[in-house]
């Protein structure tokens, strides 16, 4: 017998194959429909004042913009399949490489930052939901709504001021030291002090939606039969949050978790810029004030398939616990 999980994949996989498809030409035609020549333009510069007109044709190829739009479309697709992401003239090193080296401090943040939102979010909003109107509730609404209204990059920038800056605590930039450690330890401890101020602007920016996620589904719970019942037999405390409340509220967490991986995502990369944080989201941005469109393509596919990716794997998951009940 097939496991219902898998059966869930596979009838995901052909809408993402297709999503993601379709992000391709877009991500391949957004940059050439905007106006300006970036090979013109990297030529204006000073990096490149004495190329020869062979120089320059050879340039354009590297920039993906020899040839008419479709032989352009057919070399990106062919190359694409084979893992080739192109070369960024820039950084002067293959966009593979320099993604290789970025996403894992991106993977960092958001593998950090998830139990802290998820936990605090599911915790907080069963307690007040259990008890709609009460003290803790009102102070912890209050609280989380204050800090829904605080973009992703604002709270980053506070927590930069305030425990950087002003009351310099913690690293201010970047993901070591400029001169690491050698010793293993001591360097895993200095990554981990330059990540506690991202991983807190995210967790800031997230824990709001989960919050309030929380507390609508347990003031709903708090009203069915088998909550009574725990309660009636005098079962409270963590067994009641952790077993009746919060494996109820898993499947939901799931679900919302799926829908807020964009965001998420989106997140990390105000939150990169404002720390300096070596990610993609770093990456992405400096590409940008580049016009490395080359760069620019590859991190965003790059991106777009690891966030479909956990999409169709959440979504899997969240179905099949849905139909178990």
């Amino acid at each position: 017998m097939v496991p219902p999980i898998l059966i869930n994949l596979l009838s995901g996989l052909s809408v993402r194959l297709l999503v993601f498809f379709l992000l391709v030409l877009l991500v391949f035609f957004l940059p050439r429909l905007l106006p300006g020549d970036p090979v013109a333009i990297f030529l204006s510069s000073d990096l490149s004042r004495d190329l020869s007109g062979s120089e320059a044709v050879e340039l354009r190829s590297q920039f993906g913009l020899a040839g008419g739009w479709l032989q352009q479309l057919g070399e990106y697709l062919s190359n694409l399949i084979v893992g080739d992401l192109g070369y960024s003239v820039p950084h002067a090193a293959p966009v593979s490489q320099l993604l290789k080296t970025a996403i894992p401090w991106t993977l960092l943040l958001i593998a950090c930052a998830a139990p802290l939102f998820l936990i605090a979010g599911a915790a907080g909003g069963i307690e007040a939901g259990k008890a709609p109107g009460a003290l803790f509730d009102r102070v912890a609404t209050g609280t989380v709504t204050v800090i829904a209204s605080i973009p992703p990059f604002t709270a980053a920038v506070l927590l930069l001021l305030a425990f950087g800056i002003l009351w310099p605590v913690l690293p201010a930039g970047g993901a070591e030291p400029l001169f690491p450690s050698d010793n293993p330890l001591q360097r895993d401890f200095d990554v981990a002090r330059h990540a506690v101020l991202p991983v807190l602007a995210l967790s800031l920016h997230e824990v709001s939606r989960f919050y309030f996620l929380a507390r609508g589904e347990a003031i709903t719970l708090s009203q069915r039969p088998f909550i009574i019942n725990a309660c009636g037999r005098g079962i409270k405390g963590w067994r009641l949050r952790a077993a009746y409340y919060g494996r109820s509220l898993f499947p939901v967490f799931l679900a919302r978790m799926s829908d807020s991986l964009t965001g998420l995502f989106g997140a990390v990369l105000f939150v990169e810029i404002v720390f300096s944080y070596p990610g993609t989201g770093h990456l992405i941005y400096n590409a940008i004030l580049d016009r490395d469109y080359v760069l620019l393509q590859g991190a965003v596919i790059v991106m777009a398939g690891l966030v479909l990716l956990l999409n169709w794997i959440i979504d899997a998951v969240a179905t099949s616990l849905a139909r178990r009940g």
